[in-house]
């Protein structure tokens, strides 16, 4: 195993076999028909391609100014060169997901080499105890992004560990540099991610040791490329943004930035937040048992946070009573906890969304490993059998306990995206009322010749600022045929009221359905909700 040819082949060897496994799990979870991806993954990016941003209005609501870069790799090949090979398709996407379980087996092989310790198979068991979580399970292959943005964000951590060992590796602070290069590109490509290079800054310090002049200058060169980094992903959309709505992260925090197309408010969704002091201090203990709508909308069961926050507390309190075995193994172990403790504050604070915890919870098993190590130690040296029982069996029961949300998947069709729309006259307007509905746009027979307005609570919510009345102007002004693209949901009322409100003189007539693989369930349940466009005609 000391023959570098034979440290090689094994490594190709895992990687072969975990991208095989993230290829095989995507396809196996089926077609991704999740909301987000309905609403706006697939239009940002066919906008961002086509530049849509004079001709349409809102299409795909508050989502429609999100970043579309993260988007543009999926969009392109699903209506590209994989558009008639849907599976080929999800099997690339699923790639992502063995990516990161590789990566949790090399933090854990780093971790074992800081530790002064044998990798060995207790090490796989807690690696695979994160990797086989619930929101990175769920997401393979999916157009959440959340598993990419945790790839480049423990890409960072695996860069910067060689940082905290005994003997320095060369060039440190080249190496700091490309960790925050990592880091800050998840931030740039999806704020979701923004509070995980912070979390990792302070690590990285903390666990250099903050009284040394190379750990800040670690720490500083770290900063330097996620800023770098950051602007690089962000700095066009943000000034893109910034000229066209005044606000360079619109419509999020616009209490701060007072644009005026729509009210002052942060705009992130707060239907996640602890509630009480009980789950501000304990959040991750009401995952435990199945839930939904406490920080996800599907029905889920997860142990893992709880066990990891366990495991922090216990770190705390071995370092504490015990003081620390080493110099080395205490600084891999610090920065992980550290990482994972400050970036789950900061995510609770912000967020508690917990698809966006996903880098946190593929290092809930590493944590475990950390507190038992340190409370045992002996057990590492002389019982190896003992400890890989042990693990295995806490893998198991984790598993056991663990239920999956779903996240919308569909039945494969013959193309990835497919919609029976019909032929609508040139130069028409389409307005999307309600969400999520503008995957349809880029769909419409010679798109790039129809403008498309979404009508959504988004627009209810700017009534009397700028996006309401360019709204209502651009309907006021139009002078071709108008068409209507709506659900018979309860939930769409509103939209149709508001519709009513700046088209009074409008009515729907020849609507005819929609029928799209992208309403349709993994078990052939029809959830287009009476999907269909309609033409509005005065009278």
């Amino acid at each position: 195993m000391n023959n570098p040819q034979t440290r090689t082949t094994h490594r190709w060897w895992v990687i072969g076999l975990c991208l095989a496994f993230g290829a095989a799990l995507s396809v196996a979870l089926g077609q991704d028909i999740f909301w987000d991806t309905r609403n706006y993954h697939l239009y940002n990016a066919w906008a961002f391609l086509h530049d849509r941003y004079a001709m349409d209005i809102t299409a795909a609501g508050l989502q429609s100014y999100f970043n579309p870069l993260p988007d543009l790799p999926y969009f392109l090949l699903a209506t590209g060169p994989l558009n008639a090979w849907p599976r080929l398709l999800a099997a690339v996407q699923g790639l992502w997901f063995g990516a990161l379980a590789y990566l949790v087996l090399c933090i854990a092989q780093r971790l074992a080499a800081l530790q002064q310790r044998r990798f060995g198979a207790a090490d796989v068991c807690a690696a695979l105890i994160g990797a086989t979580g619930t929101m990175a399970v769920s997401q393979a292959g999916s157009t959440t992004n959340e598993i990419q943005l945790a790839v480049f964000l423990l890409l960072g951590l695996y860069v910067l560990m060689p940082l905290l060992s005994a003997t320095a590796p060369p060039r440190p602070l080249a190496r700091a540099l490309w960790g925050g290069l990592c880091c800050g590109l998840a931030a740039g490509l999806k704020p979701t991610a923004i509070v995980y290079p912070p979390a990792m800054a302070l690590a990285l310090l903390i666990a250099m040791g903050a009284g040394r002049k190379l750990a800040w200058q670690a720490a500083m060169a770290y900063a330097t490329g996620a800023l770098a980094a950051f602007v690089l992903a962000y700095g066009y959309w943000g000034w893109h943004l910034y000229q066209a709505t005044g606000n360079p992260i619109f419509p999020m925090f616009n209490q701060v930035f007072h644009s005026p197309l729509t009210v002052s408010g942060g705009g992130t969704d707060g239907r996640f937040l602890p509630r009480n002091l009980w789950q501000w201090l304990f959040y991750p203990f009401f995952w435990i048992g199945k839930q939904r709508n406490v920080v996800t909308e599907s029905l889920f069961a997860d142990a893992r946070y709880a066990l990891a926050m366990l495991a922090i507390l216990a770190l705390l309190a071995a370092r504490l009573i015990r003081g620390p075995s080493s110099v080395q193994a205490n600084a891999g172990t610090r920065i992980l906890a550290i990482f994972a403790a400050v970036g789950y504050v900061l995510w609770m604070a912000l967020f508690s969304i917990l698809r966006y915890a996903t880098p946190i919870e593929a290092l809930t098993g590493l944590l475990m490993l950390c507190a038992v190590h340190a409370w045992w130690p002996r057990l590492w040296e002389k019982k190896p059998a003992l400890r890989t029982a042990g693990f295995v069996l806490l893998l198991l029961v984790i598993l056991g306990n663990t239920t999956y949300p779903n996240w919308w998947r569909g039945a494969y069709a013959r193309h990835a995206i497919e919609a029976d729309i019909g032929e609508v006259e040139l130069n028409s307007l389409v307005i999307l009322a309600g969400s999520p509905d503008a995957y349809l746009a880029p769909l419409f027979p010679q798109a790039e010749n129809i403008q498309f307005v979404g009508l959504t609570w988004f627009t209810r919510a700017s009534q009397d600022r700028g996006l309401w009345t360019l709204t209502r102007q651009r309907l006021g002004e139009h002078t071709g045929a108008f068409y209507l693209v709506r659900r018979d949901d309860p939930g769409t009322a509103d939209e149709l009221a508001l519709l009513k409100d700046m088209l009074p003189q409008y009515r729907a007539t020849d609507c005819r359905p929609i029928h799209s693989n992208m309403e349709i369930s993994r078990g052939g349940k029809d959830m287009s909700q009476g999907l269909s466009l309609c033409r509005l005609q005065k009278g």
